[in-house]
Formats: C-alpha cells, sequence, structure tokens
C-alpha cells in the first residue's frame, strides 16, 4: 500500500503519522522534541528515530512522499540540515517546512490561508502560492499580543494601576488575587518574576470567565488585544494579497475566550475578506496527505 509521512515536530514532542493515499492513518510514532534550537543532536535523533520506526514497517518502496513540519526550522540553516539528515540516514528525500505551515495545510485542507494561533504565545502565520509571511510570533518580551500571557500581563499591570493611583480594587484584582493566595498586589512580582509563561498565562481564564459575566475591566482586556492581534492577520491578508481567504484557528486563547474570539472575528470581518473560519482538533501531520496530493 502507498503510503506518505506527514512529522509534526516542536519542542516537546515529534509525531510522524503515516497515512493511506486516501487518508486514513496507518501508524503513528512519537519521539522526544524536534527543534533543533533546544538540542541539534538530539532533535535530529528524534525526527529520523520517526520516520525510521515508520519506514522500517512499511516498507521504502511504498513511500509516496514524507513533509516535516518542524518548529525553528526557519533559524540559520536549520531547513537544510534537517533535510540532509534525512537523506543521508535513510536515504529519503523530504520537504521541511516551519510547523505553523504544516498545520495550516492540514486544517485548510491544503488550501491558501491564515493560521492564526493564540495560546500561551500568538502568531499569524499565512500562505499563499508558495509565499508564506508571518505577524506576531516574537516572544512575550517583544509583543505577542493576543496570547495569554500576555491577557494575564495587562491584568496585573491593572492591578499595580489600582494600587498606586488608590483605585478601587476591582473584582478582576480580587480574583487574581484569590487565585495565587496572595494577600497584596505587593506580591505579585514574586509570582510574575518565579514563574514560567505557561503559568503566568494560565490567569487568562479568570479574565475570561469575568469578561463573560460582564465585568467592564476584564471584558476590555480581552477586546484590546483581540483587535490587535486581529491587526497581526489583516497585516499578513495585506502582505500576500488575498483577494478572500480561510482562517484557521489554533490555541485555548480563541478557542475558548467566548469575548475574544467575538471581538476579533468582528475585527477580521471589518478589515478583510473572510471566506471561512476553520476551528476543529486535527493533527497537522495530515497536512501532509493534502500537500503530496497537489
Amino acid at each position: 500500500m502507498k503510503y506518505v509521512i506527514g512529522v509534526d515536530g516542536g519542542g516537546t514532542k515529534t509525531e510522524a503519522i503515516a497515512y493511506s493515499l486516501d487518508g486514513k492513518v496507518i501508524m503513528s510514532s512519537i519521539k522526544g522534541f524536534a527543534n533543533l534550537l533546544n538540542n541539534k543532536e538530539k532533535a535530529l535523533e528524534n525526527i529520523v528515530g520517526s520516520i525510521k520506526e515508520i519506514v522500517e514497517k512499511l516498507g521504502y518502496e511504498e513511500l509516496s512522499g514524507v513533509y516535516l513540519g518542524v518548529a525553528g526550522v526557519e533559524v540559520g540553516d536549520n531547513s537544510k540540515v534537517i533535510k540532509d539528515a534525512v537523506k543521508d540516514k535513510l536515504n529519503i528525500d523530504c520537504i521541511v517546512m516551519n510547523d505553523a505551515e504544516i498545520a495550516l495545510k492540514a486544517m485548510l485542507k491544503g488550501k491558501d490561508g491564515i493560521l492564526v494561533i493564540a495560546g500561551t504565545g500568538s502568531v499569524a502565520f499565512g500562505v499563499k502560492d508558495n509565499i508564506n509571511v508571518r505577524c506576531g510570533g516574537w516572544g512575550n518580551l517583544l509583543g505577542d499580543e493576543g496570547s495569554g500571557y500576555k491577557i494575564a500581563i495587562e491584568s496585573i499591570k491593572r492591578m499595580i494601576s489600582e494600587e498606586e493611583y488608590s483605585l478601587e480594587q476591582s473584582e478582576l484584582s480580587k480574583r487574581i488575587l484569590e487565585n495565587l493566595k496572595i494577600s497584596s498586589v505587593n506580591e505579585i512580582t514574586e509570582f510574575v518574576y518565579s514563574s514560567t509563561k505557561d503559568e503566568i498565562a494560565s490567569l487568562t481564564k479568570i479574565v475570561a470567565r469575568l469578561a463573560e459575566d460582564g465585568d467592564i475591566i476584564a471584558s476590555k482586556i480581552l477586546i484590546d488585544e483581540a483587535r490587535s492581534f486581529g491587526k497581526r492577520v489583516e497585516n499578513v491578508y495585506k502582505k500576500l494579497n488575498f483577494e478572500s481567504c480561510s482562517i484557521a484557528l489554533v490555541g485555548g486563547v480563541i478557542r475558548k475566550a467566548k469575548v475574544f474570539r467575538k471581538a476579533f472575528e468582528e475585527y477580521l470581518k471589518e478589515t478583510i475578506v473572510l471566506d471561512e473560519i476553520v476551528d476543529e482538533e486535527i493533527s497537522p501531520t495530515i497536512g501532509a496527505y493534502y500537500l503530496n496530493k497537489q
């Protein structure tokens, strides 16, 4: 049986899945991280190992194509390094792309469009006619508008402003203090500077719940961040000269924070022409199946 392999490699794991040429899952292999920035040798070992496990089971002769979406390939010559490693170790040619690109192809079934990720971090990534453009994704220190981290930090800044300007303590501040089991805003710096990005971003759940209950302060933070993130998607749309396109959504903030999602979609409807918004859980690896059909 002819088959194609899709690889989704990130900072935590490498998932390789073999699909039949009609899109059915045949076999999968999961290894450790694939981002070369973590550890080049180990990442390459994980990537090659995940592919090798499949081809040794299903056969080299039936292999129709290998498509890898790996985080960090845009840095230096990482893409070439991965491609060369797969060729040297397995004698297999492969196509290497950013992990966002294979996810986009998976969600939009091979079509061009824009992928938006708003979770702990955020990025808007678009592809049209083999040209790709990214806006955002610079990390928490340089932006990441619309991310869980940024929403949480804006909420904490609001707490600090209330303290410094002797404003009445908002319900948002009370809920955050209660969640963190601290009694004073003065203790918030210890939390921020000793916590991971994920731990800080988890406060977004509090903001989202309050906003859904009609809290004005929480709603404003979410709406401001949603519109700011929407501008980045608009930039991608314009840079790629789309006349219209579909948008694929990934990430807990964009999927679960209802006030954020509503404001984000409203902004896009004001500024670009949307074909459809795609929001479904799907393995990025199936992007290989659609790419192989093209």
